[in-house]
């Protein structure tokens, strides 16, 4: 009896329960500083046709909090059977700028993935080149994107859309050059991709602030990088020994500078101590032929005699003690006659 009352009671719990129609939950939509939002009306008289950029363009709304309305949907015979609808969406465009990065490489790239730019030069080389791309959404282009790309996040629109046009690109250009070409065309490249590339997806409400390559080429045979490097590394060598040999040359040609400098001062001075003594001997030389000249004209001079006797009885005076001599000439005037001893 008592488990039967029990059972009755908790049938009627479960019936009651699920006869009440579910509460009205009100539903709110954040629209942050970074996004511009969009309503939409989903059903009724108002119903939005998105089928312009002018239409879309009068369903932006400023406001940072967006109440959603919402009607019951009946779901089954009784009125309590069904569940609460939204009768409008928010569509919200993220203006924050994304940065790809595109590369073979796993541990390069945005991706993990193989998301190289792959050429190909005119003599059928495979290769490609890491390029990055900055992109955003301005305020005034929200819904020029949104109606344009139906509300996908811009970094799928980069990875799906940019990035094919600028291989697309760089492939037109690297198959009007040879391989050896090829490696001197980067800014060819990446100018004919820029040129095409940021006007295009301008009109489409994306701006482009940078485009540009990164790293170098990786080809599709390893063996064309093997002998690169072969060809680099032989290079390298080759110029590092022809500066060795003009250091080496350098040298040589300061020591073979200083010698002859050396060489030469020596010359000079033993020239200027040649000359010296030439010139010295040449005065010398002078000097006794004029003293020899003066003497012999000197010995015809009668005054140049009369001036010698003064300066013999000069000297003679300045040792005469005052005593004649004991011997005197016999002769008369100048001349030398006997010489006869006084006391005697």
């Amino acid at each position: 009896m008592k488990k039967s009352l029990v059972l009755l009671m908790i049938m009627i719990i479960v019936t009651v329960s699920g006869c009440i129609k579910p509460p009205e939950v009100e539903k709110f939509v954040e629209v942050s500083n970074n996004e511009t939002a969009f309503v939409v009306q989903l059903e009724g008289a108002e119903q939005a046709k998105v089928n312009s950029l002018d239409a879309l363009l009068k369903m932006k709304v400023t406001a940072k909090r967006i109440n959603i309305p919402l009607r019951f949907q009946k779901t089954g015979r009784f009125g309590w059977q069904g569940k609460w609808i939204a009768t409008v969406t928010v569509l919200k465009v993220n203006r924050s700028p994304v940065t790809r990065a595109w590369t073979a490489a796993s541990n390069r790239g945005t991706s993990s993935g193989d998301q190289g730019i792959w050429m190909e030069s005119s003599d059928s080389i495979g290769f490609s080149t890491g390029f990055n791309c900055t992109a955003r959404v301005e305020e005034q282009n929200a819904a020029l994107y949104l109606y344009t790309f139906a509300g996908d996040a811009l970094a799928t629109v980069m990875d799906q859309q940019i990035r094919n046009e600028i291989q697309a690109i760089g492939s037109e250009v690297a198959a009007a050059y040879p391989m050896d070409d090829c490696r001197e065309k980067k800014l060819e490249i990446i100018a004919k991709v820029r040129e095409v590339v940021i006007p295009k997806y301008a009109k489409s409400g994306i701006t482009i602030d940078t485009i540009g390559m990164f790293g170098g080429f990786d080809y599709e045979d390893k063996e064309i990088q093997t002998a690169i490097n072969a060809i680099f590394v032989a290079q390298q060598l080759k110029e590092q020994a022809q500066a060795e040999f003009e250091a080496q040359t350098d040298r040589n040609n300061t020591i073979e500078l200083a010698a002859t400098g050396l060489k030469n001062a020596a010359v000079t001075k033993a020239t200027g101590e040649a000359e010296a003594v030439t010139i010295a001997a040449t005065a010398e030389a002078g000097a006794i032929l004029a003293i020899a000249d003066a003497a012999e004209k000197a010995n015809s001079n009668p005054v140049f005699l009369e001036l010698k006797k003064l300066e013999i009885e000069s000297q003679r005076l300045k040792v005469w003690n005052g005593a004649y001599p004991n011997w005197i000439t016999g002769g008369a005037g100048e001349s030398l006659g006997v010489f006869i001893n006084k006391n005697q």
